[in-house]
């Protein structure tokens, strides 16, 4: 890996990052990336390092790999972190790689809309101060302790929500703010415009597809 180089090629980074050859989760610009940085604190993490030394990296099916993301190094982030490992390991931990970021797309897409709170916190806990049928996600109100037993699962939740929160955008789910286990068959599914099918979910948007 080229992580501990990577002030030596910080100047390469424009230019990479801001060519779109790719079917991909497209790169930050530089003033996007460094404000990240500053951000969490820390330096470029491997994944990102990866992206930019070798533009292959962008690909989606190379994002999702699930050997890519179990051999990245293991993490411990801040508050926003761990609201959004813990809702991809309690909500979707048996799903593919594709199918977690999938689920974290609609919570960063809920972040981003004015009709949701505006941190991945605030989309995981709404209405978990209600009775447990208002909950946005089951895991908040179904009754359970919430414990962590599967520590690879929960492992392989952190680095995909550590890439979340670097803005890896793949967008896998074409800006769906909902989901629901193909399993059932919510009423309120009807009102919305199926946006795709990945792995055990159906998502969903408010907006009504265009022709």
């Amino acid at each position: 890996m080229v992580f501990k180089y990577y002030k030596k090629i910080m100047p390469i980074a424009v230019t990479l990052l801001l060519i779109s050859c790719f079917s991909v989760a497209n790169g930050n610009n530089l003033n996007r990336l460094i404000e990240i940085q500053k951000k969490h604190h820390e330096s470029l993490p491997v994944f990102v390092m990866d992206m930019l030394v070798d533009p292959s990296m962008r690909r989606v099916e190379k994002i999702v790999d699930q050997n890519y993301i179990d051999g990245l190094p293991s993490f411990q982030g801040g508050k926003e972190w761990k609201c959004l490992t813990d809702a991809l390991y309690f909500e979707a931990r048996g799903e593919s790689v594709m199918g977690q970021f999938a689920v974290a797309e609609v919570i960063v897409n809920r972040a981003s809309s004015s009709r949701f709170p505006d941190t991945l916190c605030g989309v995981v806990n709404q209405g978990s101060n209600k009775n447990r049928y208002r909950c946005q996600f089951t895991y908040m109100c179904d009754g359970l302790l919430e414990s962590i037993n599967d520590k690879s699962s929960y492992s392989r939740a952190g680095k995909i929500a550590r890439m979340v929160l670097w803005d890896v955008n793949i967008n896998l789910t074409n800006g769906a703010l909902y989901y629901h286990a193909k399993s059932v068959n919510p009423s309120w599914a009807k009102k919305l415009a199926r946006t795709g099918i990945i792995g055990d979910h159906k998502f969903y948007s408010d907006k009504l597809p265009t022709n």
